[in-house]
């Protein structure tokens, strides 16, 4: 038993050995340049790029001046609380508009807050939020919360601000 073991240890390590254990021979793929084209808004027109055109790759993409590479603007949010009643204000950006009023998805809101005279904050909101509901809810008039809508009207996102009165 014991030449069966020592010849079974030389077979085994005579296989391990011509099996080899050599690395593999491959290479990284080439990176190759690519060529980029970039399109600048002549300064002399006043034309702007056309929102519908279709292009084949993103070096034929234009874009005007006017547009901030930016994730997300500020915006001013200001309330007057002109009789003083203790209010919840929330500002929200998922919201619905029906016959039947306004319905606010309160798990969007960028703002929650109890107040009991004006109140004036900055927040920030992301860029594809072009509309804000405020939704106000008296404490000693729960069944009927107040809604205002704001819109952004403009591409210059700067110095925004949502003011109730």
């Amino acid at each position: 038993m014991k030449s069966t073991n020592i010849a079974f240890f030389y077979m085994m390590s005579f296989l391990i050995v011509a099996c080899g254990g050599g690395g593999s021979s491959s290479t990284s793929p080439a990176i190759e340049p690519v060529e980029v084209t970039v399109v600048v808004e002549d300064e002399n027109t006043d034309e702007e790029p056309d929102p519908n055109a279709i292009y084949g790759t993103t070096s034929e993409l234009i874009a005007s001046k006017s547009f901030l590479i930016e994730q997300e603007y500020e915006l001013a949010v200001n309330y007057k609380n002109h009789s003083s009643r203790n209010a919840y204000l929330s500002v929200c950006t998922e919201f619905t508009e029906g016959q039947n009023g306004i319905k606010v998805n309160y798990n969007s809101c960028l703002i929650r807050t109890s107040i009991d005279k004006d109140f004036a904050g900055t927040i920030k909101v992301a860029n594809d939020n072009n509309r804000l509901v405020m939704a106000i809810w008296y404490f000693d008039d729960k069944d009927n919360p107040r809604y205002e809508v704001w819109e952004n009207d403009s591409d210059k996102r700067k110095n925004k601000i949502f003011s109730v009165d």
